[in-house]
């Protein structure tokens, strides 16, 4: 990942974001069984929907990311929804 400081700005490269979150949904696919890394899965879960942000897509439409938290909930018994992880500023 590069970053840019230009006048005050940052600039981050689609490309290498993209490929970040590529990297996280496979770390959520690896961990997804081992319920002992609960706080690694929600940060994971945490940082693609950050990256969504970033990226200026909306992260309520996300249907990867919904699918994945669908899979976690039923995996690990819980109750986490997309709206958890919304972000906004």
């Amino acid at each position: 990942m590069s970053l840019f400081s230009i006048d005050r700005s940052i600039v981050i490269e689609e490309k290498a974001m993209r490929h970040r979150k590529n990297e996280l949904y496979k770390l959520a696919n690896e961990i997804m069984d081992q319920k002992d890394l609960e706080t690694l899965m929600i940060a994971t879960l945490s940082k693609i929907a950050f990256i969504d942000y970033m990226l200026g897509l909306d992260v309520m439409e996300n249907k990867r990311l919904e699918s994945m938290i669908n899979v976690v909930n039923s995996n690990r018994g819980t109750n986490h929804q997309l709206t958890d992880f919304y972000i906004r500023f």
